[in-house]
């Protein structure tokens, strides 16, 4: 038994409309090539479409079994080409995904090379501080550029004590020559202990510290301390300036006298 008129019908409009991707391969099954990498098969049977849908499987299976009676192959190439074309966006999207992380990649190896030619600075640490069993510490060194502080950073991190502080607030103040002037450059970081670091800038500004990178580290007891944490943070910082001889300015001088 030949198939029905309405079917042959409905051949030749799918070939027509996807006429890119599909070809009648026989008098029975269309043949849908959605991408080179694969191919796809839609054999009809003489009772098409009243009983029996195409000959598919998984994801094409619902829609061939919930609508009998109805034709289904323009729906079901439509389905098979958008699902390739979502299929090979995703597979965009993942390769540029890569690519991005390959390239951060890249820039982390390379920031890390490049810290690792930047000479990491003589570093003075005081004595530690204890209040109601938070301990506070302060390190200090004399650096010429924001790498040379990042490097000190670092540094300081390689210590398991340090990088297991609940704080580690820093700030640093310097200076580069550019184009015949004098650029001033700085910068601080709280690291969690809300307004240290700026605070800790600001020391550095009143002692006219300049070259020098100051990281104040905290391990926090389990007891609040309230504005007394940042009298402690500012006295470690003012301690370091002092006692390393790294700034030797009238005021460091000054308060080293006096102290």
């Amino acid at each position: 038994m030949s198939l029905k008129q309405e079917v042959l019908d409905e051949f030749l409009v799918v070939c027509s409309a996807f006429g890119d991707i599909v070809e009648q391969e026989s008098s029975r099954t269309l043949l849908v090539k959605p991408n080179n990498d694969a191919e796809i098969r839609f054999t009809v049977s003489e009772d098409y479409p009243e009983n029996a849908g195409p000959s598919i499987e998984q994801k094409l299976e619902d829609l061939s079994t919930s609508q009998l009676g109805q034709f289904l192959l323009y729906d079901l190439t439509n389905l098979v080409k958008e699902y390739f074309e979502n299929l090979a966006s995703e597979s965009r999207l993942q390769d540029d995904q890569e690519k991005e992380e390959k390239i951060e990649s890249e820039k982390e190896k390379s920031a890390k090379i490049k810290e690792k030619l930047v000479e990491v600075p003589e570093i003075y640490g005081t004595d530690i501080l204890t209040d109601r069993k938070s301990v506070f510490q302060a390190h200090i060194g004399k650096i010429t550029s924001k790498e040379q502080a990042m490097a000190m950073l670092n540094h300081l991190m390689e210590n398991h004590k340090i990088a297991r502080a609940t704080h580690r607030i820093y700030a640093y103040r310097t200076f580069i020559e550019k184009d015949g002037r004098t650029l001033r450059i700085h910068d601080c970081e709280d690291d969690g202990e809300f307004g240290a670091g700026p605070k800790v800038l600001n020391l550095l500004e009143l002692m006219e510290a300049e070259n020098v990178m100051v990281i104040v580290t905290r391990w926090y007891g389990g007891i609040h301390l309230g504005p007394d944490r940042f009298r402690h943070i500012l006295n470690m910082a003012r301690k370091a300036i002092i006692e390393s001889g790294f700034v030797n300015n009238p005021k460091v001088l000054a308060a080293k006298t006096a102290n």
